[in-house]
């Protein structure tokens, strides 16, 4: 019976692990990453119309400036946040606006400096010296603030 149990909480765990990094896998990410997917949630409409009309459209995908880029803290990240706001949509607990935690505006910065490090070096911002997210300069990118108004409607 010990033995029985022990390899079921096993077999579960490895399946769940195997679950959590799948969603980096390229082709189950490029479906999980982009506004399509992000989109399909009918509050994050407003954010997705501002990335469709930003330049990082053709650059970047949502996950790829919201998930981290490492494989295994990108997978759990995904996991969680995705489990999260799933049971959200399912509990009807669905916010009318978002406004980022503090660990998704690192996780946000962090990504923006992997791809704008070297012009983040000529122009002398170098990583160890950072005291401010990107976008408390860059407060359009790529998502258009000025589009949005109070509650997360488009104006």
């Amino acid at each position: 019976m010990k033995r029985t149990l022990l390899l079921s909480l096993l077999v579960l765990s490895l399946v769940g692990l195997l679950g959590i990094f799948s969603t980096k896998l390229p082709p189950l990410s490029k479906k999980l990453d982009g506004p399509e997917f992000c989109g399909s949630c009918h509050v994050m409409a407003p954010w997705v119309d501002t990335y469709l009309k930003s330049s990082h459209k053709g650059e970047a995908t949502c996950g790829g400036c919201h998930i981290p880029h490492n494989f295994i803290s990108g997978a759990f990240y995904k996991a969680f946040t995705g489990t999260r706001d799933g049971l959200y949509m399912i509990i009807g607990k669905i916010p009318e606006s978002f406004q980022i935690s503090w660990h998704g505006a690192k996780v946000v910065n962090d990504n923006c400096y992997s791809c704008h490090a070297e012009v983040m070096k000529r122009v002398g911002y170098p990583l160890a010296e950072r005291d401010k997210n990107c976008f408390d300069c860059h407060r359009n990118m790529p998502h258009d603030r000025m589009d949005i108004k109070e509650g997360g409607k488009p104006q």
